[in-house]
């Protein structure tokens, strides 16, 4: 690990945090029957799987070309029956404005997560609230499957979707101290939520936090949470960044997270 972030500006982690993201789309197009779709000014994602991962992820046209390109995009997700999909627009996007040339082609804001960030070394540990809750790295295929449903049931996600992050996921290797980590949280010895730790753009990704309903409001986000950023500090990332959810967001504030840019999702007309 050489890439690490040491002393970005603010400018610098809104463009790390979307980038951390952007790492991962290469990854999502080797699902079955999905698509990573790159070219001059556009990364996108195409899958059969399921609607909600048909994201055009970065755009960058000039002004004029903008509605042009939009068209042809979208011309594109409708033959392939994909349809809604979802155009994200970040601190990279250009024009910036572009939301408002997808709003005039009728799609709408769907979604505007914050992207956030902290130097890991600054996060404070949280103990669980109760001593029966552990966490374990994942290193096999069963708990693979386990982190798996967890993500899935969480999130709503269609069964082949489910499967076809499985197939990610061990394709991207359970080694410990890879780049991408998962960590799976057990009560009781059941499982009940999910962490993932991923590492590109120079700094420590946390992604798809997940605790199951029956298992909310015990700290058990926040301990997930603090796995996968620790892991990170420990392959010598100095700053941790994600996307959060609504539910999360209050979570990351008292962590320590700050906000330094968001992201508009809109979705498209049908």
């Amino acid at each position: 690990m050489n890439d690490a972030l040491l002393t970005p500006t603010n400018a610098d982690l809104a463009l790390a945090v979307e980038a951390n993201l952007h790492a991962h789309l290469p990854h999502l197009g080797k699902m079955p029957r999905s698509t990573f779709w790159e070219e001059p000014g556009l990364k996108a994602v195409i899958t059969e799987l399921d609607p909600s991962e048909c994201h055009v992820y970065l755009a960058q046209v000039t002004p004029r070309k903008a509605e042009a390109t939009i068209r042809r995009v979208l011309k594109f997700y409708r033959a392939q029956g994909c349809l809604p999909m979802y155009w994200q627009v970040g601190p990279s996007t250009r024009p910036a404005d572009l939301g408002k040339s997808l709003e005039r082609l009728g799609f709408r804001l769907f979604a505007r997560p914050p992207g956030m960030a902290v130097e890991l070394a600054r996060l404070e540990d949280q103990p669980a609230r109760t001593a029966n809750f552990k966490i374990e790295p994942v290193q096999n295929e069963n708990q693979l499957r386990q982190w798996v449903t967890i993500l899935a049931t969480v999130d709503g996600l269609r069964d082949a979707l489910r499967d076809g992050f499985y197939e990610m996921f061990h394709g991207l290797g359970l080694e410990p101290g890879g780049s991408s980590q998962l960590f799976l949280g057990l009560e009781d010895g059941v499982p009940v939520a999910g962490s993932r730790l991923f590492c590109a753009a120079g700094v420590a990704g946390i992604w798809h936090v997940s605790t199951l309903e029956q298992s909310r409001g015990k700290g058990y986000g926040t301990i997930m949470s603090l796995a996968a950023a620790r892991a990170g500090q420990e392959m010598g990332y100095r700053y941790g960044v994600l996307f959060a959810t609504p539910l999360g967001e209050a979570v990351y504030r008292r962590l320590g997270f700050q906000e330094v840019c968001h992201l508009d999702v809109y979705k498209s007309p049908e």
